[in-house]
């Protein structure tokens, strides 16, 4: 009976997220020689050729594309089944960065999901600003980052890509103010800088009459009609409403959700963690639908 070696598809996967087979080789601590012969093999076994190089490095092949999501599929529930089995307690921990706003979309579905297949882990939660955070991942402080980014850059690994939208009261009308009033994150969020740049290329005055680390007294001033502000379209929050292109705001841009991983190999509940962010946030608008389909690879 012909069966898919574990080893082959995360050797695959590895491959896949780093379009590279030196990165792949570095991350799981192979030579370039082993990987490779590992993507051969699976390839003999599939019976097509899983991956071709192109201008942007190691690119999937139609059967690579489909080939992915069963791989991850089956190395998810692998991880899962041992972390389950497993008779010793855990003294793992797992550090997962995220700013105020991105921490709100992870925590309700992300941690509980998570939280059933490795109870044993303990999750240390940083809530940071982008900066901080890119900077604290790539130095190997915390395992994982969940930040936003703008749309014409490549870095990190993009999760999902949303339109940012104006957010006013459903009872008062602050943003027909000749000066309009803006409630904001703090210096250093991306749509803050996104926001203020929209403004000033429209002409339009403003003035910022809060200014916030965290997303509850943004939305307080908001909803009270003190203030406006944006929000990604799946996270706008109770109690306010969007803004229509026809109310006279200039237009804002996609924003992007990216993961962010901290260099080297990845212990297994950290790599978990990571996929279970992935299932839920990939797709281009949030289903419940994700959760209940969960699969993918913990490299």
């Amino acid at each position: 009976m012909q069966h898919l070696d574990p080893g082959l598809l995360r050797a695959f996967v590895m491959v896949a997220e780093t379009s590279s087979f030196t990165k792949a080789s570095e991350r799981l601590f192979r030579t370039q020689a082993a990987i490779s012969m590992q993507i051969k093999r699976l390839e003999e076994r599939i019976g097509k050729p899983l991956f071709v190089r192109g201008p942007c490095g190691t690119q999937l092949t139609t059967a690579g594309e489909l080939l992915i999501h069963y791989a991850r599929r089956i190395l998810l529930l692998n991880d899962e089944a041992l972390a389950k089995l497993s008779v010793s307690p855990s003294d793992d921990v797992v550090r997962i960065g995220a700013s105020d706003d991105c921490a709100r979309i992870l925590l309700p579905h992300v941690l509980l999901l998570f939280n059933k297949f490795c109870p044993n882990v303990q999750l240390d939660i940083v809530v940071e600003n982008r900066l901080n955070l890119v900077r604290e991942v790539r130095e190997g402080r915390v395992d994982l980052a969940l930040v936003v980014r703008h749309s014409e850059t490549s870095d990190g690994e993009l999760l999902r890509r949303e339109k940012l939208h104006w957010i006013t009261s459903k009872q008062n009308s602050p943003h027909r103010y000749d000066v309009l009033p803006l409630a904001l994150f703090s210096s250093g969020c991306l749509r803050r800088e996104i926001t203020l740049r929209a403004l000033k290329e429209a002409d339009r005055r403003f003035k910022i009459v809060l200014s916030s680390g965290t997303m509850a007294p943004i939305v307080t001033a908001v909803s009270v009609g003190v203030a406006v502000s944006v929000a990604e379209e799946s996270v706008v929050p109770a109690g306010v409403r969007q803004l229509m292109k026809a109310e006279g705001l200039p237009s804002l841009p996609t924003i992007d959700l990216v993961l962010y991983r901290a260099p080297g190999h990845q212990p297994r509940p950290a790599a978990m963690l990571a996929e279970h962010i992935r299932l839920s946030l990939r797709r281009s608008t949030p289903s419940s639908e994700t959760l209940q389909t969960a699969g993918a690879a913990a490299e």
